[in-house]
């Protein structure tokens, strides 16, 4: 496959072609092409493209006034768009919205991520050419896209109770009405901008803990800076309810009172439609209930609301419609009466019954009412009902919730479940209740677990399959994962597994062998192990006694033959370069580490005994212990020659690594040695060995796996940097 790179009139420089040429290269190895390429970076517009375009097998993006970051993510875009076309053999969908656009807009955002992250050398380059302030303004837009379920926390610390509503719909499920594009905007730049900017003029003054109603309801005890955001920030909120990309009618005692007052549905259309088109700028239309009971339509300057003080004739809002611009100019232009006319289709009219039956039964805060109106959790529960389930999770999960007065823990619920919902296609049979029914084991990382599920299943970099296996087996497991390491290490473990598996066949028969180190000359050894540390902690033996025995028992270990072979595979066949030359024998021994070549990591490790579930409890109180007597064996180990031996015994016994992307690396290239560093840092010490490529090389020889036991030299290259060991001082 080959790409062809055009600039027409671009006027980039060389570092920017460097930062583009380093980015399709990566794009070809993530989501790789088959068929030729051309890709031109122009400095005009073309025709009526706007940022980029795709058709027979030619990329255009377009590249003046625009960040480097927004060129790379428009040539992503367009990169998926070409691989589901001529890979997937998907047919075209619409220029904005369906699979297609949100699968190439997801998978891009990830891909950008994913570049700045493995190529940091070229993250500076990717915010040229735009001044600074400006330059801000962007970045903070993309983040509020890339991370949609962290809002809340990214924008601001401080938001107590006020804030950020959940879209309860994708950008492009109420296209008929409003382009994806538009709701993106309306949504990301506008609605959170008020919320932020709200937030901020808060913090300026020492108000406590304020409810955004009750901030609406006495709007005039407060700046027009906190009275403008407030609304805006309110308003919106409701009026995403208020939406439904379904078709609904009012029905009850609403439409009753909508044709005794207004004599039918279209006599109240006709009127909301004259007044919206009568609202002079941009404000807001709405139908509320007076006082009295009756109906109103009126309409609001700017982002006021019929609840503010200081709104006179004002009402309780049940309906509203933004007529600002920016609310549809993007399709509509100066259209405003077609833009009002199609808001009807998309009425959420059992929002609005709610809201009209509120007001007339009690006065439950309208944000209350707009949570139960699309409690995912409360629909799962009545479901599960409707089908004669007994006990169901989800109605279990519903009385949790009902106990719980903190409404952070209430929307991070109703998130998480609206997130697992889109996933799963069966509701109440499967793995979706069975993964809730784990996380009510434990009511106090209910909460936890079902974020860390949902995150994970918004994972763009893992396939819909691989989910739906890690969730299948987690109802199987007797440790689940507590927190999102624990997780990625449980999937790491799964991917690492697949990887494995992938080589089974023709040429490889899975192993799976594993070297022990049997201190107590008998099995059972973990237990043995905390026992031992216990009768320690009581004074009932010393650390030296134990230690003797260990010690002792090791260097039995070290003559035992049978626990020198760590290998995941065994070959079947000699493998051959392509000059026919025998590079390995038939009956080799492989480890498979699912890698980059150059990461020094674990071979084996020994004693790590609060991996167990059982015993992680005990942790704090027999670290320090745990410590000191690892410390122990790893300095005895460096002094025995027979240590080292064991080393040599291991290294003759395996022919080589095989690392990510079928790397095979001989041993010859491979330095064994024992460490005492825990996984993540020297707090928890592990006795391990470790291996890496020998850091006194400057080049290596490995082999490409081309399959039926054909290998592929090439030459890798030993990059420059620390080469210490990886031990605790």
């Amino acid at each position: 496959m080959k790409v062809t790179v055009k600039y027409i009139q671009s006027d980039l420089s060389t570092e920017d072609k460097s930062l583009f040429d380093s980015f399709i290269k990566y794009l070809n190895k993530k989501v790789p092409l088959k068929n030729d390429l051309t890709i031109e970076f122009l400095g005009e517009r073309y025709g009526e493209m706007t940022t980029g375009s795709r058709m027979d097998e030619k990329i255009k993006v377009l590249t003046k006034n625009r960040m480097n970051r927004d060129i790379l993510r428009t040539l992503a875009h367009e990169w998926v768009h070409e691989y589901q076309k001529t890979i997937l053999k998907r047919e075209s969908g619409p220029n904005i919205g369906g699979i297609n656009e949100d699968e190439a807009n997801a998978i891009a955002g990830q891909l950008i991520k994913m570049f700045e992250k493995d190529v940091p050398n070229k993250e500076s380059m990717m915010y040229e050419n735009i001044f600074l302030n400006k330059k801000l303004n962007i970045l903070k837009e993309q983040i509020e896209r890339n991370q949609k379920e962290q809002i809340q926390e990214n924008f601001i610390n401080e938001m107590k109770k006020i804030g950020i509503e959940k879209l309860p719909y994708a950008y492009s499920a109420l296209k008929r009405f409003v382009d994806p594009e538009t709701m993106d905007v309306h949504y990301n730049k506008h609605y959170k901008g008020y919320v932020k900017k709200l937030n901020d003029a808060l913090s300026e003054k020492n108000y406590g803990d304020l409810d955004l109603e009750e901030i609406i309801s006495k709007v005039s005890k407060f700046n027009d800076k906190i009275r403008n955001n407030a609304g805006g920030a309110f308003n919106h909120a409701l009026f995403w309810k208020m939406l439904s990309p379904k078709k609904q009618l009012p029905k009850g005692e609403l439409l009753k009172k909508i044709n005794s007052q207004f004599g039918s549905l279209k006599k109240l259309k006709d009127e909301f439609n004259k007044v919206a088109s009568e609202r002079f700028g941009s404000g807001w239309v709405w139908l509320v209930v007076l006082k009295n009971g009756s109906l109103k339509i009126m309409s609001t300057p700017n982002q006021d609301n019929p609840m503010m003080d200081i709104v006179e004739k004002g009402g309780y809002p049940i309906l509203g419609l933004d007529v600002w611009e920016h609310a549809y100019y993007l399709r509509y232009k100066n259209k405003r009466d077609e833009y009002v006319s199609k808001f009807w289709d998309h009425v959420n009219w059992e929002f609005v019954n709610q809201l009209f039956d509120n007001k007339k039964k009690s006065r439950t805060s309208i944000n209350e009412i707009a949570v139960k109106a699309n409690s995912k959790i409360d629909y799962l529960c009545k479901y599960s009902i409707s089908k004669n389930i007994s006990e169901s999770p989800f109605c279990k999960l519903q009385d949790y919730r009902d106990n719980i007065a903190d409404k952070n823990i209430i929307d991070s619920l109703e998130r998480s479940i609206l997130i697992l919902d889109q996933f799963f296609q069966k509701k109440i049979v499967g793995n979706f209740p069975v993964i809730i029914e784990l996380s009510l084991e434990n009511e106090e990382r209910t909460k936890n677990f079902l974020e860390l599920i949902s995150d994970f299943l918004t994972n763009q970099s893992i396939n819909a399959y691989d989910k739906y296996k890690v969730l299948k087996s987690l109802k199987n497991s007797n440790q689940v994962p507590e927190t999102l390491d624990d997780l990625l290490a449980y999937i790491r473990a799964f991917e690492h597994q697949k990887y494995e598996q992938s080589y089974e066949g023709d040429d490889f028969d899975l192993t799976r062998t594993k070297l022990q180190l049997n201190y107590r000359c008998s099995d059972d050894q973990k237990e043995k192990f905390f026992e031992s540390l216990t009768s320690i902690k009581n004074e009932q033996q010393t650390i030296e006694l134990f230690f003797e025995q260990i010690t002792n028992c090791l260097t039995d270990s070290f003559k035992n033959g049978k626990y020198y072979v760590k290998a995941d595979l065994k070959s079947k066949n000699n493998f051959y370069d392509q000059d026919k030359n025998l590079i390995f024998s038939g009956g080799s021994n492989f480890e498979v580490k699912k890698m980059d070549p150059f990461i020094d990591s674990y071979l084996s490790e020994f004693f790590s005994i609060f991996k167990e579930s059982s015993l992680k409890e005990y942790k704090p109180e027999y670290i320090e212990l745990y410590n000191q007597l690892i410390d122990k064996i790893f300095t005895w180990l460096l002094t025995k020659m027979e240590a080292s031996l064991y080393l040599k015994k291991i290294k003759e016994n395996i022919a080589g690594i095989i690392y990510d992307n079928k790397t095979f690396v001989p041993i010859q290239f491979i330095q064994l040695y024992w460490s005492n560093k825990g996984q993540k840092n020297c707090k928890e010490k592990r006795l391990s060995i470790r291996f890496r490529i020998r850091p006194n090389l400057g080049t290596i020889k490995a082999y490409k796996y081309l399959g039926q036991g054909l290998l592929e030299e090439t030459i890798l290259k030993v990059p420059r940097k620390q080469k210490e060991k990886i031990i605790c001082q």
